[in-house]
C-alpha cells in the first residue's frame, strides 16, 4: 500500500506494506527507509517453511537494491542444524550476488538456545554481513 501525502516539496511518503506471511514469520517492506523488516512467529516450522521466508526476504532485497534489514527473533524457535546450514550456504551466497555487503540489527530471540543459534550463524557469516544484535524492544530507525 503507498500513500501520498502533500509535504513540502509535495514528494510522496511511502508506507510500509506486507510482502509476505507463512508459518514462519511476516515480511514487511519500508520503502521510505530501504529496507525490509522481517517479525518471526513462535511455534513449530518445516525447514522449506524457512526457505520460502528467506528466499523471499532475500528477493525483496535484490528486487529494490536495498542493502538494509531489520530483523526481530523474539519468540522465535531456535534454529535446526539443516536450517543453519541452509542459512549460512545457501541464502547467504544467492543474497551477495546482487548485495555485497548487508547491514543488519537483530533483536534476538528470548529463549537462549535460539539466541546461540544465531550467535553461531552470525560468527560465520560474519564477512559479508555487517550488522549488531540488540535485545532491546526499541527498534532502531534506518
Amino acid at each position: 500500500m503507498l500513500l501520498s501525502t502533500a509535504v513540502a516539496n509535495s514528494t510522496p511518503v511511502q508506507e510500509a506494506h506486507s510482502y509476505f506471511k507463512n508459518a514462519v514469520g511476516h515480511l514487511l517492506a519500508h520503502p521510505s527507509g530501504h529496507y525490509i523488516a522481517i517479525e518471526y512467529y513462535a511455534g513449530p516450522r518445516q525447514p522449506a517453511d524457512i526457505q520460502a521466508f528467506l528466499s523471499h526476504a532475500g528477493r525483496l532485497l535484490a528486487h529494490w537494491g536495498w542493502d538494509k534489514l531489520l530483523s526481530e527473533h523474539g519468540q522465535m524457535a531456535p534454529l535446526t542444524s539443516v536450517e543453519l546450514e541452509w542459512l549460512i550456504t545457501c541464502w547467504r551466497s544467492q543474497t551477495q550476488e546482487h548485495t555485497p555487503i548487508l547491514y543488519g540489527a537483530l533483536l534476538l530471540p528470548h529463549d537462549d538456545l535460539a539466541r546461540l543459534s544465531w550467535r553461531a550463524s552470525k560468527s560465520i557469516m560474519a564477512s559479508p554481513f555487517r550488522g549488531s544484535s540488540v535485545t532491546s524492544a526499541r527498534k532502531p530507525d534506518f
